[in-house]
């Protein structure tokens, strides 16, 4: 009898992208991993990356994450060559990659990075499914949270 072990779902939250909330409406979210090579796995698991501005773009058939920056660690090796904003695959099944196909298309929805974290040392990456918010929608949106915040500090008042 084969015993099976039972990992426990240990994720530690790497990089966020702040601005996709304020930029977007987001509809739906998924986890994906990436294919990253030997000094990215060392630059993600250190935190050096930036994926306020990167997006997720769909070319021959598999899905890629574009404009993401790693910054190599100055203990990567000199001989190995370090380009920073390469695109990097991302890992779907082939239901996940007709689901996003059809949402980016058909629907007109944009595809986002939302966070970077490791899930039992693995690198995964949480993206959305997004509309893309107006200026107007924003104006709304600072208007609500100053209200919200009114609210508060009114009803520490009357207590």
């Amino acid at each position: 009898m084969i015993e099976r072990k039972k990992y426990n779902n240990l994720i530690t939250k790497i990089a966020f992208n702040k601005k996709a909330k304020y930029k977007y409406f987001i509809k739906e979210t998924l986890e994906v991993g990436l294919v990253l090579l030997g000094w990215e796995v060392k630059a993600f698991k250190s935190g050096n990356i930036n994926i306020s501005d990167s997006y997720i773009s769909f070319n021959s058939g598999e899905f890629y994450l574009i404009g993401a920056q790693f910054n190599a660690l100055p203990t990567t090796q000199s001989y190995s060559s370090c380009i920073f904003n390469r695109d990097r695959k991302i890992l779907l099944n082939k239901h996940e990659i007709m689901f996003l196909y059809q949402k980016m298309y058909k629907s007109g929805y944009t595809i986002i990075t939302l966070s970077c974290f490791l899930k039992n040392n693995w690198c995964k990456m949480k993206i959305a499914i997004a509309k893309g918010k107006t200026q107007h929608d924003k104006r709304e949106e600072k208007k609500q949270a100053q209200w919200n915040l009114e609210k508060i500090k009114i009803f520490k008042k009357i207590r």
